[in-house]
């Protein structure tokens, strides 16, 4: 019977194997090509390197990639928190407290995910333009926020809502508030759906391009994606330094990644409910 189970689940190994590789592939490609002389990137694009060449490395460092990584820390790291704060506060009260309309907010939340990006970037640009905060972090962090919001609320919901009603009445017992209980009880047992947010929210951040474009032009202040455009000219592109920085600045997420992947998984199969 056993032996049965095993070859009944060969089928989801190969399959998942293969996916393995059409995600690691290019991935590994990127890294080797990152690393090759510039005439085999294009006589030879598919081979390993004769030998070693780290000089797209050093002209990525030159040319500002540790400016634009910082910038990018910088936004991400205040987008992801104010949207687990600001998130993890609303799911609490719609899930938690009894108030009028708190379906129907939760439900307009919901429907906020079919407003995309480009259908309100004019209007946006505009408001952003307003209150002056072209060329600032603000410009970047207050829309993701707005924008990372109702996953957010989803996931953080979808936990809540069937969070155990024991531990929380006998916190308030022990004379424990309502911040209390979310600080002290709800946050360290939610934390693969903080993990869930973080991880979605920071990659999406990290590589988010038209927005920035949009409300960045001070080289000081460009974050990553806008920083690779740096090293394309109008004739000429340094292809060799935009794989070499795309190596990069792939690793911070793929270390969070790899970090918080139980949790991140556990904070899906969460929001499924």
């Amino acid at each position: 019977m056993s032996v049965l189970i095993r070859f009944k689940r060969y089928p989801a190994y190969l399959f998942l194997l293969a996916y393995s590789a059409i995600i690691l592939l290019p991935l590994s490609w990127l890294v080797i090509a990152s690393v090759k002389p510039k005439r085999e990137l294009f006589t030879k694009p598919f081979s390993l390197p004769s030998t070693l060449d780290w000089g797209g490395y050093q002209r990525a460092w030159n040319g500002g990639l540790l400016k634009y990584i910082a910038n990018s820390v910088i936004v991400t790291a205040s987008s992801v928190g104010l949207t687990l704060l600001i998130g993890g506060l609303a799911a609490y009260a719609l899930a938690q407290m009894k108030f009028v309309g708190r379906r129907l907010v939760y439900s307009a939340i919901i429907a906020a995910y079919a407003i995309p990006l480009h259908g309100i970037l004019v209007p946006l640009y505009d408001t952003i333009v307003k209150y002056q905060l072209t060329n600032t972090y603000f410009g970047l962090i207050l829309p993701y926020v707005t924008f990372g919001l109702p996953f957010a609320i989803t996931v953080f919901y979808a936990f809540f809502i069937d969070f155990p009603v024991e531990l929380m009445e006998a916190s308030r017992l022990d004379g424990c508030s309502e911040l209390g209980i979310l600080w002290r009880v709800v946050v360290p047992l939610s934390m693969p759906a903080i993990a869930s947010v973080a991880i979605f929210q920071g990659v999406q951040i990290w590589n988010e391009f038209l927005l920035a474009l949009v409300v960045i032009s001070d080289d000081a202040l460009k974050t990553v994606p806008l920083g690779l455009v740096a090293f394309r000219g109008n004739y000429v592109s340094d292809w060799t330094a935009i794989l070499s920085s795309i190596s990069v600045t792939s690793i911070p997420m793929l270390i969070l990644f790899v970090a918080f992947q139980k949790q991140f998984m556990r904070g899906l199969a969460g929001s499924e409910k």
